[in-house]
């Protein structure tokens, strides 16, 4: 028996490899950031200033990847605990929204002075633009995928 995977599937899938592209796109920039450039023959270093620290781009290779892997097992998850279509979409779009949101925040973290943790001045720096960009998204999706995720579990606790 062949499994079938649901459109909705397909779209988490496909949001997660994307989100995968850019964690393997932020290696990349690791690299350069490390290096300070782009080798682009043996020795011949393109100088370039990519921005944030070789430690920040570090996390967002790491982290950046857990968000992928975290919707493509969702998209198998939303549609398995036999939720009505209406809630697997909201449940989806919630996830598919949270991956995208971590990324911005992996990214726009590095950039920002606080490490985007608080969208005021923090014990890390001060507040800006890069904070708001990197926090807002993620507090958001954050908070609303936690109770997806509750919501989800209890459904299955669920007596039939």
């Amino acid at each position: 028996m062949e499994p079938t995977i649901n459109s909705i599937q397909k779209t988490m899938i496909g949001h997660g490899l994307l989100i995968m592209f850019v964690a393997l796109g932020t290696g990349l920039l690791l690299w350069v950031s490390i290096l300070g450039g782009f080798e682009i023959y043996p020795g011949f270093i393109l100088q370039i200033e990519i921005g944030g620290t070789p430690e920040g781009w570090a996390k967002v290779h790491r982290g950046v990847p857990m968000n992928s892997l975290m919707l493509i097992a969702l998209a198998f998850v939303v549609v398995q605990i036999n939720l009505s279509s209406s809630k697997e979409k909201i449940l989806a779009w919630t996830f598919i929204c949270t991956g995208w949101a971590n990324t911005i925040f992996y990214i726009s973290a590095n950039f920002s002075s606080n490490r985007g943790l608080s969208f005021g001045d923090n014990k890390f720096g001060s507040a800006d633009i890069f904070s708001v960009i990197a926090l807002a998204p993620a507090y958001l999706f954050g908070v609303l995928s936690m109770f997806a995720i509750l919501y989800m579990a209890f459904f299955c606790f669920k007596k039939t």
